[in-house]
């Protein structure tokens, strides 16, 4: 029996419905009852962030692609949502099958972020289950979390009923299977978690001890209890995936309906940095370096591109410009994207990271700005923090950016770290004003150069881990000074929230007391944390003062000879090298990056560089012995068989900018002239789909059309855009059997019944494609052919007279809300309507099963028509609020019929 969307009857009350819908295209929907194993992959978060996390869609297509098992995606609700299921009494479900959490085996955190802990409580207790794991009952789910930062899980430990550390691929299936089998058998709920505390990168937090340690007075974990020790470990292992070359990555992962916050195909390239940055943790508890075969990137990215219908894709990385193959990679992806009309976004750029080949690629597309993170504004900071540029690499990168036609640059730093003075802080924007300088020397007018600087917070297992964290007084004197600096140098600034940076300091290195303040915290109103405009600072402040704890043990200077509330989860490193490393960043010294030979630091853009970056058999290459296992010889012939299969970029040809650009403008309009074919196409919108945007509507069909294989031409200008124009919005929520868009084409389409299959395989539920027809440069636009537009509005109770009373009416006045003046104002409709008359839907029974999953349709009902003037006419709100206020109870409506101007 189909699950039916529990939010569906008020989902238009809240700022974003297309949140809650579910039913994307690649969504994978299994049969509950047959499955055994079931996992809610939970992010705590809103939906357009949890669905660009990549880490996410891995988990969701490892798990399930075993058909005894089933994942399905749950994200946090925004403070709308969560008022309106608290009315009702309702429970936080899944986008799938509209589960409620307690009904699946495992419910599982994917922890990116300690400002979202209060999310992760809210979510459990919307999900009805018990927040404490000490007070959760034997039928209850598993709560778990992974994710960086489960590599510090103390703060969340009472709340968890074991923990994933490392890498989850291989894991997180086997787990799942493994609980739901053991629940069938009717193992008990210790019994299960006794199992899997025995495993490599489990931790379950209630099976050990723990205790104030003297010297930092954290309260730490000192072992496992009595009862379960030399049976678990006293330290628990990360796991890990120990190669990615060959690795699978999902190309078909559901595509969310509306904008994502990151809006494109990603590919991870890499896991892992040898960089060695002291401030980073994930360049820390992610080593050893595993890179992706570029062959096989090159093929998961036109594949993804090709599934999902994007148009740009992005390479994703820790570094991007460390990857070995990176200049040939990036080429070949250039070239073959630039024939499908997408566009490539590279992430983690270094400031000398970029072979000037690709900038000049890169700028075919004209993208607006590039990003680079030199962190440290003085070459003393960068030492300290071990990043291996200087201010040289960042001119250098700035003359190559800016000469190539960009007007645009970012430039992350970051305040607050170790032995910094207020010099330091200067030089972040003297580095940026000189930046800014080197692109007036270019040419470039009014560059924009925008300097964004965030607040350094210590994080565990990283050499920066004993550090102190300077005060809230302190990051907004250094904010002030920034800001003063930008405004002289004519710099754009943008800083972290300094209060919110203050309280993840607190969280980031905290011990288990600091659940109790997450819950009180939670229980008085904290939600979306990381938000600047939910954050609620003076509730954490007065519930840290209540819980009496002394905050300085977790921001101020850390004993080093003391115990730390971490060391129980072993992430591979030692705390030797991590000490060496914190004593040369006191001491003002490089750690060049970990697998070069000795003395170089060599970007190897082809085969021929990388021999002599990495002559193994006549240099040392460098090793910090970290503690994790690294084959380095291993990895040197693993990149030089990279390269060989990209031929290295000397073997292939470089094709000049000039040439590239050819192709690019004949698929774009010419101003002024009728280029192409155009075509009207009707379609219908129904159900859950309704609940998008007219923007998101716009993005869809453009991928639809990719999908499809079927060209459109593109807009002129840096922003190109598909050539798609569309008839005036459509309420949200209200389904509508006939809508229309226009579509400019390069080629004829001469079999319009082929092409109407084509769209439609490739279409999203809900959406129908009905026919096609020819139009020309004159043909009026949608909005201005459209003449009347007629819904029919369901009707629950007696209709009696109400339609022959309103036909006699002369005057039908109702309230309207005017956007203009801000207020509701008095509006005659009567002038408006044309006809209204009862009657019932008459459709096929797959139409009628669409739309009943948002709005009840089987009853009878009144068909209104009314006048369009200029693309406005009668709202959908307005027809409810007329026909509710003579005594009728009524459905949403549905639009049944436009009729155009001849």
């Amino acid at each position: 029996m189909a699950s039916h969307n529990p939010y569906a009857s008020f989902l238009e009350k809240v700022e974003k419905p297309a949140r809650y819908i579910g039913g994307e295209h690649f969504v994978t929907k299994k049969n509950w009852d047959e499955t055994i194993g079931r996992v809610a992959l939970c992010f705590p978060d809103t939906y357009e962030i949890g669905m660009s996390h990549l880490g996410m869609k891995i988990l969701y297509d490892e798990i399930n692609q075993h058909q005894s098992l089933l994942a399905e995606r749950v994200f946090a609700p925004w403070i709308d949502m969560e008022k309106e299921i608290r009315s009702r009494g309702l429970h936080l479900v899944s986008l799938e099958n509209f589960k409620p959490l307690k009904d699946f085996h495992i419910v599982g955190f994917s922890l990116q972020y300690e400002m979202s802990y209060s999310n992760i409580l809210n979510m459990l207790d919307l999900g009805g289950i018990s927040i404490w794991t000490k007070d959760r009952q034997e039928h209850e789910p598993f709560v778990i979390c992974g994710g960086p930062c489960a590599t510090h899980p103390e703060p969340l430990a009472p709340f968890m009923d074991f923990v994933v550390i490392g890498d989850g691929e291989k894991l997180f299936a086997r787990v799942t299977h493994f609980v739901g089998e053991a629940r069938a058998r009717g193992m008990k709920r210790d019994e299960i978690l006794f199992e899997l505390a025995k495993w490599k990168g489990i931790y379950v937090p209630k099976f050990y001890d723990t205790a104030i340690d003297p010297m930092t007075q954290m309260e730490v974990v000192t072992g496992p209890k009595a009862e379960f020790a030399g049976v678990i470990p006293d330290r628990v292992q990360r796991y890990f995936v120990d190669n990615l070359a060959n690795y699978p990555f999902p190309t078909k992962s559901p595509i969310p309906h509306m904008t994502a916050i990151f809006d494109r195909f990603s590919v991870e390239l890499a896991r892992g940095c040898t960089e060695g940055c002291r401030f980073c943790q994930a360049g820390m508890i992610y080593r050893p370096v595993r890179e992706r075969n570029p062959e096989n990137v090159v093929q998961m990215m036109m594949d993804g591109l090709k599934n999902g219908g994007f148009d740009e894709a992005s390479l994703t990385c820790l570094s991007t410009a460390d990857y070995s193959a990176v200049t040939p990679l990036v080429l070949e992806l250039l070239d073959k994207l630039h024939k499908e009309n997408a566009t490539l976004g590279i992430s983690s750029l270094r400031a000398y990271g970029l072979d000037e080949r690709i900038l000049d690629k890169l700028a075919e597309v004209k993208n607006t700005s590039l990003t680079f993170a030199p962190e440290g504004g003085s070459q003393r900071m960068r030492d300290v923090i071990n990043k291996n540029v200087s201010e040289d690499d960042l001119l250098k990168t700035a003359e190559n950016v800016f000469s190539r036609g960009w007007t645009k640059m970012k430039l992350y730093f970051m305040i607050g770290l170790p032995t910094e003075e207020d010099e330091d802080v200067v030089a972040i924007m003297e580095t940026a004003a000189k930046a800014r300088k080197k692109a007036t020397e270019c040419g470039v007018r009014n560059p924009t150069v925008t300097v964004s600087v965030s607040s350094f917070v210590p994080k565990p297992h990283t050499p920066f881990q004993w550090s102190n964290m300077i005060t809230l007084p302190e990051i907004e004197r250094k904010q002030n000074m920034l800001k003063d600096h930008a405004e002289r140098y004519r710099l754009n600034f943008r800083k972290h929230v300094a209060r919110i940076s203050a309280l993840e300091g607190i969280v980031a290195r905290g011990d288990r007391r600091i659940a109790d303040i997450i819950y009180k915290a939670w229980s008085q109103g904290a939600r979306f944390d990381g938000w600047d405009e939910t954050f609620k600072y003076d509730l954490w402040v007065k519930c840290v003062e209540e819980s009496g704890l002394d905050t300085q043990i977790f921001l101020g200077t850390i004993p080093m000879n003391g115990k730390l509330a971490w060391d129980h989860i072993d992430v591979g490193l030692t705390e030797r090298f991590l000490e060496i490393e914190w004593k040369k960043a006191t001491h003002n010294r490089l750690s060049p990056p970990c697998g070069k030979v000795h003395g170089m630091i060599v970007h190897h853009s082809n085969l021929e560089s990388l021999e002599k970056t990495f002559d193994i058999d006549k240099k040392k290459l460098v090793c910090y012995h970290c503690g994790v296992a690294c084959d380095l010889k291993g990895m040197v012939e693993e990149r030089r068989d990279f390269l060989k299969g990209m031929n290295s970029i000397e073997d292939t040809p470089y094709v000049q900018p000039e040439v590239l650009k050819k192709d690019i403008v004949e698929l774009r309009e010419k101003r002024n002239q009728a280029v192409g074919f155009k075509y009207r196409i009707e379609f219908s919108k129904l159900g859950p789909i309704t609940f998008i945007s007219h923007l998101d509507l716009q993005k869809v069909m453009t991928r639809i059309f990719k999908r499809a294989g079927l060209e459109t031409l593109h807009s002129e200008g840096y922003n190109i855009r598909p050539l798609l124009s569309f008839g005036p919005a459509l309420t949200l929520g209200i389904s509508s059997l006939t809508e229309y868009f226009d579509v400019r084409v390069p080629a004829e389409w001469t079999d319009f019944d082929d092409m109407m299959k084509r769209l439609q395989t490739h279409s999203e539920p809900g959406i129908i494609f009905k026919a096609i027809s020819v139009i020309n440069s004159k043909t009026p636009s949608i909005q201005d052919s459209a003449k009347t537009f007629t819904y029919f509005v369901p009707v629950k109770n007696d209709i009696g007279t109400v339609v022959e009373n309103l036909k006699s009416q002369e005057q039908i006045i109702i309230q309207s809300y005017s956007k203009k003046e801000e207020k509701l104002l008095d509006k005659d409709i009567r002038p408006m309507l044309i006809d209204i008359k009862t009657g019932e839907l008459s459709l096929n029974e797959k139409i009628m099963e669409i739309i009943d999953e948002v709005s009840p349709c089987r009853m009878p009902g009144i068909f209104v028509t009314a006048k369009v003037t200029q693309g406005t006419s009668i709202r959908p709100s307005e027809i409810i609020e007329l026909l509710s206020g003579k005594g009728l109870v009524v459905e949403r409506p549905i639009k049944v019929a436009i009729e155009l101007n001849a």
